[in-house]
């Protein structure tokens, strides 16, 4: 969730200030945009069954290239008709803060369902209230 916070701050940020400063502020959207992607391909295959899992990420990797073409003729069409790049930047920044609310209760749903996702210690303890503790060999 904080990559795509970087990415919408630093998106927004690339409207304000001169050439230097955008280039600046474009550098950390890219690096928050490209961690984001690669968090969630295993916050998608934890959610499917195994069954489902291959078809499943096909529809999602499908659904992903649409949205690639669609953005960008959503930022053409925005600086056609603003004469700006300032709209599909600040377009591009608000559609981060949707993935991440989505993300955030993707999250809070699978802890809800597995305790053991849950940082306290206290989801690690046995009914005894010993630790549980792994056994490596």
């Amino acid at each position: 969730m904080i990559t795509l916070v970087l990415s919408a701050t630093g998106t927004f940020l690339a409207t304000l200030g001169s050439l230097w400063f955008g280039l600046a502020a474009i550098t950390p959207a890219g690096v928050g945009s490209t961690s984001a992607a690669t968090l969630f391909w295993p916050m998608a295959q934890s959610g499917l069954d195994l069954r489902i899992a291959a078809p499943g990420l096909a529809l999602v990797n499908s659904l992903g290239n649409l949205g690639g073409f669609f953005s960008l003729t959503l930022f053409g069409y925005l600086k056609d008709t603003t004469g700006s790049t300032n709209g599909g930047l600040y377009t591009l920044s608000a559609a981060s803060l949707p993935a991440v609310v989505a993300a955030r209760f993707i999250r809070d749903a699978r802890v809800a369902s597995d305790p053991l996702l849950e940082s306290s210690p206290e989801a690690h303890r046995n009914p005894e209230g010993a630790a549980q503790r792994r056994v490596v060999s």
